[in-house]
């Protein structure tokens, strides 16, 4: 039961990590005209997409999670 509620923390942590890594990025970058596109999937753009990438791959490269059992 304590793996069991370790990954779910692990999980929650990586995907809150993701989340607040791609609003930053939005919030900065993401306000210039250059990367507003008229194509969207599902009301998310290409930056979105993009953003969302760069923000997992940031955590995984930096951040180390461990299983202490």
């Amino acid at each position: 039961m304590n793996q069991v509620f370790n990954s779910i923390s692990i999980l929650s942590a990586f995907l809150f990590a993701t989340g607040i890594l791609y609003w930053f990025l939005d919030e900065t970058i993401g306000r210039f005209k250059i990367l507003k596109s008229k194509f969207e999937w599902h009301g998310l753009e290409i930056k979105d997409l993009c953003f969302l990438i760069v923000a997992a791959m940031l955590v995984l490269h930096y951040v180390s999670f461990y299983q202490p059992y």
